[in-house]
């Protein structure tokens, strides 16, 4: 495996573990229906995967690779910069 780390190839990765995981609770394995008895499951798995795909999205803007970096330059400077989670 020689593709370099970065938080988008992390993200990409956790939410094609969600996606396989949504599809085992889904009738066919398609995704689109859940099994009988696996409804909570699926729901959560359909939740993470939007979460996933709106950071990704959110990630690829300006503002927000901005903010990421003078957050970095912070943590280089000694600086313990609060979250805003």
């Amino acid at each position: 495996m020689n593709k370099e780390i970065t938080r988008r190839s992390v993200l990409l990765e956790c939410l094609d573990i969600m996606r396989q995981s949504l599809r085992i609770c889904s009738v066919n394995y398609e995704a689109r229906m859940p099994k009988e008895g696996m409804e909570e499951q699926f729901n959560a798995f359909e939740k993470k995967c939007a979460i996933l795909r709106d950071l990704i999205q959110a990630y690829e803007s300006e503002p927000v690779r901005a903010a990421l970096a003078e957050w970095q330059i912070r943590l280089m400077n000694g600086e313990k910069p609060e979250m805003d989670i």
